[in-house]
């Protein structure tokens, strides 16, 4: 229930700023980052910009595509909120995970 509804905040807030799309765009304030985590053994790279005492907003993107699809969005809103956006394993710039050490079941596997 509090991830749905935090889908839809998220989505509300994502059409609101869709009219920000045709004007001018500011300067942004606060840079993004570009980090590294050690996750089971991958590095997984996110984005962050924006103030760490603001709302946080977490940016999830689809299959198949990377963080880097939310670059027009860090420029928007990163002066109004902490954004955080992940690469998840095998997209971007983290890390493959080893599909022989994969914790999620081949076909081959599915098969049998």
């Amino acid at each position: 229930m509090q991830i749905s509804r935090m889908a839809l905040v998220v989505s509300a807030m994502l059409a609101s700023f869709q009219s920000l799309a045709q004007g001018k765009e500011r300067p942004m304030q606060h840079p993004t980052f570009y980090r590294t985590i050690q996750i089971d053994g991958l590095s997984i790279l996110y984005r962050e910009a924006g103030p760490k005492d603001a709302p946080t907003l977490l940016l999830l993107h689809g299959l198949p595509s990377s963080s880097r699809m939310f670059e027009s969005l860090f420029a928007r809103l990163s002066d109004r909120y902490h954004l955080v956006a992940p690469d998840y394993p095998g997209f971007g710039h983290s890390d493959w995970p080893d599909p022989k050490n994969s914790r999620i079941p081949s076909i081959t596997t599915l098969r049998s």
